[in-house]
């Protein structure tokens, strides 16, 4: 009931200051503390029994399945509008961004720049899937090592 609240518009409004994401992370930290026998445990193993994963990783899904979302048309906007694909990309995949320059603080927190490291390094196979449900499954087997680790 509570992981709603935590998670709306994280793609708008993502912490980004460790403090605030500490602060959230904290909610879920404590509501497993709850489930009986699970107080002693460290966190990550609650999570891992709980096949919960971390919002940290949850917030970093979610960010990489709306860059999907908006690079292949599933959104209505105009991808190009927050993104440009890389030129002469010779490494990687085909849908490499370029990456913007951000020279303020603030500017480096912004979705279409925070995303562009996460997306860029993802491997072809996950990022030429054909709809959003098999982006997600490809997404989460790549990232299986992250899904219950404590900080973004």
């Amino acid at each position: 009931m509570v992981r709603p609240h935590l998670e709306y518009g994280n793609v708008i409004w993502g912490p980004h200051y460790s403090l605030d994401q500490q602060k959230v992370e904290a909610v879920q930290r404590r509501a497993t503390k709850l489930v009986p026998g699970f107080w002693e445990l460290p966190y990550s193993e609650r999570l891992k029994r709980l096949r919960l994963p971390s919002l940290g990783y949850r917030r970093r899904r979610g960010d990489m399945i709306q860059v999907f979302k908006f690079l292949t048309g599933q959104e209505r906007v105009q991808s190009d509008r927050f993104f440009e694909l890389a030129k002469g990309t010779t490494r990687g995949h085909n849908f490499k961004l370029k990456v913007p320059l951000a020279k303020s603080r603030s500017r480096q927190h912004v979705f279409s720049v925070r995303v562009i490291k996460d997306w860029n390094s993802l491997p072809s196979t996950v990022v030429s899937s054909d709809s959003v449900n098999q982006f997600k499954t490809r997404l989460d087997r790549h990232w299986e090592n992250l899904k219950y680790e404590e900080s973004d």
